[in-house]
């Protein structure tokens, strides 16, 4: 059966293609690029405009750094520095699906009322109780994180992520947002790091059928430069494709959140080879 992710201004077709989100920091403190042009409307809408050409399905917007051991601002803050990056975004990418890195209702709401089309909440719905009200007054979509405030010591298992999705889901559902305005993301580099991160990632088919289908967020993550020795997130681009591209061959993901979107959408095409010869000589 045909998967869709529904959001305000359109629909995905999930299982025909690996979507691309990219990423457009609104932080000047963001762990792999943060900047202080990073406010300037002008610069945003000239990497808006290079990750969509690039191959960008759709952009995320975030304006509060969620980098290990961040600091929360005040929506106010948030809300300040988002404002007017959407503003020229949306008015230069008109048919581009926008999503909002916030877990703030009060964000949200403004963001949704100046034309974003998806909430990306890194709590899951589980933080603000009012965003799924919010998200759904304006149909829109919804990213819902695994995430908690638990014992960062103790494993997380695959069980635990599914118990935290179904039950996300259902306060979606009770506030009218359907499964198919919603895409699981297990959380890779938050809740989940290190070794975990490999292990979940081989567990993504335990997540399926939860929402309309499954958002990875791996990009530059401190788990691939401990695998790849390397320190600094922004050299983290090439290794980040080649791990899209197992991603995109195992058929188990259906959006990937990066910074890197030319190499991302490289590698998914050598992917989407692999798998089309993967049976021939």
């Amino acid at each position: 059966m045909q998967r869709r992710f529904h959001f305000r201004s359109g629909e995905w077709m999930l299982g025909e293609k690996v979507y691309i989100l990219g990423i457009l920091n609104v932080t000047p403190d963001s762990f792999s690029d943060g900047s202080p042009w990073h406010g300037d409307p002008a610069y945003q809408v000239d990497k808006a405009e290079r990750l969509v050409a690039d191959g960008a399905d759709g952009l995320d917007l975030g304006a509060e750094s969620t980098r290990p051991g961040y600091q929360s601002i005040a929506p106010e803050e948030e809300w300040a520095r988002l404002k007017p990056v959407l503003a020229a975004v949306r008015q230069a990418l008109p048919t581009v699906p926008l999503s909002i890195d916030t877990h703030k209702a009060w964000v949200a709401e403004r963001a949704l009322d100046a034309g974003a089309d998806i909430i990306n909440d890194i709590w899951g719905f589980s933080r603000d109780v009012r965003i799924a009200s919010v998200t759904a007054r304006y149909g829109a979509g919804a990213v819902l994180m695994y995430n908690e405030d638990a014992n960062p010591r103790q494993p997380v298992d695959g069980e635990r992520i599914r118990q935290f999705f179904l039950a996300q889901s259902a306060v979606a559902r009770e506030q009218g947002i359907g499964a198919e305005a919603l895409l699981m993301d297990p959380g890779i580099g938050f809740r989940i790091e290190g070794d975990e991160s490999w292990r979940v990632l081989r567990m993504l088919d335990r997540f399926r059928g939860i929402g309309a289908g499954l958002l990875v967020g791996h990009s530059r993550k401190r788990f691939l430069g401990q695998a790849a020795g390397i320190s600094q997130a922004s050299d983290r681009d090439g290794v980040t494709a080649v791990l899209s591209a197992l991603l995109a061959a195992d058929g188990q993901v259906d959006v990937l959140r990066v910074h890197n979107v030319a190499q991302t959408r490289q590698a998914i095409s050598i992917a989407k080879q692999w798998r089309r010869f993967r049976g021939g000589h």
